[in-house]
């Protein structure tokens, strides 16, 4: 009996991307894609993992990167010395809109996943990579587009209410199972900040949602103003943050990186530590905000990837 692993191997996914007057061919391990505002237009690339030799993979994260239409989905059937390739999607990429991360796919083959910055973020999308999309849906509604405290225990009622009224969807989109045998999801985010709050507030009115410690709401309207109310619950409010948020530096266990130390003008400790954190970050991403109070520098970022 042939399996679909079988066909997989026999006929192996893969992406085509266009150079002028030639095509370079990867093989393609995973693909989602998003349908077009346009129907008359390809399908957008959402994220791709893909492996071949290293002048292939260059062409196509260059031709991803610049922003192309000359992408194809299709699969690869065995011929004389290589693979011949049948279309089955076509595919367009947005210019400078992606963000590659090496991956290995097994001990002797490396890949490279190249994905949307629209997956990366609290916005649209939600890589659920864990089988544990109740709990990736708590965070992002945790995080700073949303600013919704969810309990661990209401995440299961809170994703199941979400999908039943359709504020999520999930995404239908090729994996190879024999790379990723527990496989990953997809969900598009179909619900505003507003509507998120009204979908909470009515669980809780409903006591379907429910608080491990009862009260009366009477310390609520005990608060005269916002400092005074966040000077007294300050050792809450950073404990909290501090289970929730991994810092990128931590001047506590984190060193400063050491060329800080090279400049003319010294950095003050406070400013190394912002600097590396920085440094971090762009090596992940093309830009950031930084947002300080007075001294805070500026730095150039080609000299913090230095």
């Amino acid at each position: 009996m042939t399996t679909i692993m079988d066909l997989e191997k026999e006929f192996p996914r893969m992406l085509e991307v266009r150079l002028e007057n030639t095509w370079q061919h990867s093989f393609c391990y995973a693909l989602v894609t998003d349908e077009p505002k346009n129907p008359h237009y390809p399908k957008n690339l959402l994220l791709t993992i893909i492996s071949g030799n290293d002048s292939t993979i260059q062409a196509t994260k260059a031709a991803i990167d610049s922003g192309t239409n000359g992408l194809a989905f299709g699969y690869g059937e065995k011929d004389t010395t290589d693979y011949r390739f049948h279309r089955d999607d076509n595919l367009l990429s947005e210019k400078g809109k992606y963000t590659k991360f090496p991956i290995s796919i097994d001990p002797n083959r490396k890949a490279v996943a190249i994905v949307h910055n629209s997956l990366l973020g609290d916005d649209e999308y939600v890589l659920s990579f864990d089988g544990d999309p109740a709990e990736d849906i708590r965070q992002i509604l945790g995080g700073g587009n949303y600013g919704l405290h969810i309990l661990p225990e209401w995440k299961d009622i809170l994703y199941q209410t979400l999908l039943e009224k359709g504020f999520i969807e999930k995404l239908d989109f090729y994996c190879d199972k024999g790379v990723f045998p527990n496989g990953f999801e997809v969900y598009r985010l179909k619900f505003t900040e507003e509507e998120a709050d009204d979908i909470v507030s009515d669980l809780i009115k409903r006591n379907i949602l429910t608080f491990p410690k009862s009260g009366t709401g009477t310390k609520v309207k005990e608060i005269q103003d916002l400092s005074s109310y966040l000077v007294e619950h300050m050792d809450d409010a950073v404990e909290k943050l501090s289970e929730e948020i991994e810092p990128e530096q931590n001047p506590l266990t984190d060193d400063i990186f050491p060329y800080f130390n090279e400049y003319k003008r010294p950095l003050f400790p406070v400013q190394g530590h912002v600097a590396t954190a920085i440094a971090k970050r762009l090596k992940k991403q093309k830009s950031m905000l930084l947002q300080g109070e007075m001294s805070c520098e500026t730095f150039n970022s080609e000299k913090l990837m230095h």
